[in-house]
């Protein structure tokens, strides 16, 4: 089974008058991947993603090769909290409510138009949108979703009466229900509690679409990813495995690197005693 590669980098170089960013880095984000994307603040992460999400607004050295046709979901560290007297159940199925309105529309004008195939082809995309994230099921895919998380208590209560921590989590489910196949998250767990980032790992452990999550919580880097990419000093280390695994190769290294400089160290004493014995001897 061959996984469709949605986002190639390939040697890209980037920087703004004031900063480089990057040089000459290369990942690759194939279908399946849950990548966790790390690195200490200031490291350009934020500006990586939105190079993914709006490539032709950059100029940059290299080649970044993206699938067209994948829909990209994108959760930005402060989301705005909706200030509507609507309930969380009502604000989740709001998208899904006024596609069907179209639909619905669309249907009435059938009988009576003149251009039938004009309205049936704005009808088929309307169609295939409610196939592409599942509509006809809604009701339940809210229910499922409010139950991953551990906050179907959420579902009558009005969004303006909730805390921002479960707002963004709601915001999330609501993106995950659109199910784009590509869904990137900045910092999704600033504003959690604990109970949240439980439930937010869990709804990434159940998303079944390819995620890129900007994070510094151990606890999410700890249980839902397969893939990290840690960003530092101008350079992307891709590395294919969980964050433990990934802890483990690193320290692995250090210590290889730290015998290879003792090996190193011994190397050049005995070296210097040599010359010292050949400059006596002279």
């Amino acid at each position: 089974f061959m996984r469709l590669t949605m986002i190639k980098f390939t040697d890209v170089s980037f920087g703004f008058p004031q900063k480089d960013l990057y040089n000459e880095i290369c990942f690759e984000i194939v279908e399946g991947d849950h990548a966790a994307l790390i690195g200490s603040n200031g490291t350009g992460k934020s500006t990586l993603i939105d190079m993914i999400i709006n490539t032709d607004n950059y100029l940059y050295d290299g080649k970044i090769e993206k699938d067209k046709n994948v829909r990209i979901g994108y959760i930005p560290q402060f989301v705005e909290h909706v200030s509507d007297d609507i309930s969380a159940y009502d604000f989740l199925a709001k998208p899904f409510v006024e596609l069907q309105k179209k639909s619905e529309a669309i249907c009435a004008e059938m009988e009576n138009a003149e251009d039938m195939d004009e309205v049936y082809s704005r009808y088929q995309i309307i169609l295939d949108e409610m196939d592409a994230i599942d509509a006809y099921n809604y009701d339940s895919n809210i229910r499922k979703q409010l139950a991953v998380a551990d906050v179907s208590g959420l579902e009558n209560v009005s969004v303006n009466k909730i805390s921002g921590g479960e707002f963004k989590l709601l915001s999330i489910i609501k993106n995950m229900l659109l199910k784009p196949q590509l869904l990137i998250m900045d910092e999704p767990d600033v504003f959690l509690d604990f109970e949240n980032i439980i439930g937010l790992s869990k709804l990434i452990n159940n998303y079944e679409g390819t995620v890129i999550v900007i994070s510094h919580s151990r606890l999410l880097l700890s249980q839902c990813f397969n893939k990290i990419l840690h960003l530092e000093n101008k350079e992307l280390q891709e590395f294919p495995g969980t964050f433990a695994e990934y802890n483990q190769a690193m320290l692995e290294t250090k210590v290889q690197m730290a015998e290879q400089a003792t090996k190193d160290a011994e190397w050049i004493a005995v070296q210097e005693k040599l010359i010292e014995r050949i400059r006596k001897d002279a």
